[in-house]
């Protein structure tokens, strides 16, 4: 303990293991092996090299533990002087970096001069040691539940899905989305577009649809997480920018959400035609641009992740070696997620029909989730594909006339969804057609963020008995209605209200 360095080996062993524990169910262990074991051959070259140069070892294992904590917990550092008033400046790039860099130069130059290691390193071992002991420790004393709690968005589900009665009548349901859908008052009020056509034929056809809509939130992973979950969500900064983690988390709420255990436990067979993964029914199409991969969610914290998600993409000569060359990548890569959009609709539009006609013997419960209509636009109001061109696409989603004419297209198969499950479904369906949240892709000057709460919702339900709904409804309240009505629940009705969140 006094004469050799264990802490040099200790310190990558407890950043994973403490990341693991922190976003838990965020990463996997396999994922975390991968990330310690390079991280573990980085400290060893690096402190084998510094070795060769000082010719002694505990001189270069302080050196290379000081600047891989500085390297490992730069995020912890950054946010610890973030969250402190007066002081708060620190946190900035052009403050801190150079506060490190001078920091680390005035201890290395103490190390270099440093004779006798016996009492620091005797501190750093039993440090990282009774560190990895309280890791341990609360693993074992609360165990995995608890931290896989901790990263959810949602308290502990409302109702418990074991302790539900048996039900008789179990109509097939269908939870279709329509990603940024606003409501018709507000397309009449901001855009003086009547959408009455839509409304009324959805009352001929039996549906209530409500007058004032709105959304929870105005970001679909956490619409859709306060949806699924029938509850408003815990653990999200309000009044200010949201980070990657944070829809890691939101989606870890939809994976787990009470929704779909209801409907299990009922004998439901589930149909998952969503971008988010529910238990045991992964999605047909992964949304992978606001979510971080696994590795980078192990890594958040570090140095060159904060510096490349913070300060590095805006320099393309640096990722890149040549700006024009950069761009093009970009370009190339955004143009292949928006087409991998299209398809992803039109395989939704494709596959719900046939899903429709099936008759298992055993009630179904889907969820869709169309990109509708939601940017890019590729087609026009008749169903003619546009071109696909980048800078169009995004010159277009500010357009009223071309946003206009993608929701006519939207509508066509908002009917056509509806028309075929009416007609072809074994029995009378349930139907919640609704959208996450309101447009939000129009200028500040002509549409201010709190419309982005005003979405667009209609139900159906096969006896045609409404008086559980009323006029103005909330996301977080769709699934009580249904299930107090078909699954003899009483789950609370939650009082209406709308997060606002600034970006």
């Amino acid at each position: 303990m006094r004469n050799f360095p264990f802490y040099v080996l200790l310190l990558p062993v407890f950043f994973v293991l403490h990341s693991y524990i922190q976003y838990y169910g965020l990463v996997t262990a396999h994922t975390t092996f991968k990330i310690w074991m390079e991280i573990q051959l980085i400290f060893i070259a690096g402190f084998l090299a510094l070795a060769g140069i000082t010719k002694n070892i505990n001189r270069s294992a302080q050196i290379i533990a000081l600047l891989g904590f500085f390297a490992l917990f730069f995020g912890v550092v950054k946010d610890f002087f973030y969250h402190i008033a007066g002081i708060h400046f620190i946190a900035r790039y052009s403050v801190l970096l150079p506060l490190i860099a001078v920091v680390s130069f005035l201890l290395i130059r103490s190390i270099s001069r440093k004779k006798n290691f016996s009492k620091s390193n005797l501190f750093l071992n039993t440090l990282l040691l009774l560190f990895l002991f309280t890791e341990g420790m609360l693993l074992l004393r609360y165990g995995t539940g608890t931290f896989m709690q901790r990263n959810r968005m949602v308290k502990n589900n409302i109702i418990k899905p074991d302790s539900l009665p048996p039900v008789t009548e179990r109509p097939d349901v269908y939870f279709l989305v329509f990603d940024s859908y606003p409501g018709s008052c507000f397309l009449r009020d901001y855009l003086q577009y009547n959408n009455g056509g839509l409304d009324s034929t959805f009352v001929s056809r039996g549906f209530y649809v409500t007058n004032h809509s709105k959304s929870n939130y105005n970001r679909t992973a956490l619409s859709i997480a306060s949806t699924l979950n029938f509850e408003y969500l815990v653990n999200i900064p309000e009044h200010s920018k949201l980070e990657p983690r944070h829809y890691n988390q939101a989606s870890l709420s939809i994976e787990h959400a009470a929704v779909p255990d209801v409907f299990i436990h009922q004998g439901y067979d589930i149909y998952n035609l969503s971008v988010f993964d529910l238990a045991k029914h992964p999605s047909v199409f992964k949304e992978n641009f606001l979510v971080l991969p696994e590795e980078d969610m192990l890594l958040y914290n570090t140095l060159t992740k904060r510096l490349r998600w913070d300060i590095l993409w805006n320099f393309s000569v640096l990722l890149h070696g040549n700006a024009e060359k950069g761009k093009q990548e970009v370009q190339l890569y955004l143009m292949n997620e928006r087409i991998k959009i299209r398809n992803f609709n039109n395989l939704l539009i494709d596959t719900l029909p046939k899903i429709a006609l099936q008759n298992t013997g055993k009630p179904k419960f889907i969820y869709a989730h169309f990109y509708l209509p939601h940017p890019p636009f590729f087609y026009d109001g008749n169903g003619n594909m546009l071109a696909l061109d980048l800078v169009k696409f995004e010159q277009a989603k500010q357009q009223k006339t071309a946003f206009i004419s993608y929701l006519e297209y939207t509508n066509k198969v908002m009917l056509k969804m509806v028309n075929t499950i009416l007609k072809d479904s074994p029995k009378p369906p349930v139907i919640i057609l609704e959208s996450d949240h309101g447009y939000r892709d129009f200028k500040k000057e002509l549409v201010s963020p709190d419309q982005y709460f005003k979405n667009y919702a209609a139900y159906y339900f096969p006896d045609g008995n409404y008086s559980m709904l009323y006029d103005t409804i909330s996301n977080v309240n769709t699934f009580p209605v249904v299930f107090n009505k078909y699954f003899n629940t009483h789950i609370p009705m939650l009082k209406d209200t709308s997060v606002f969140l600034e970006y």
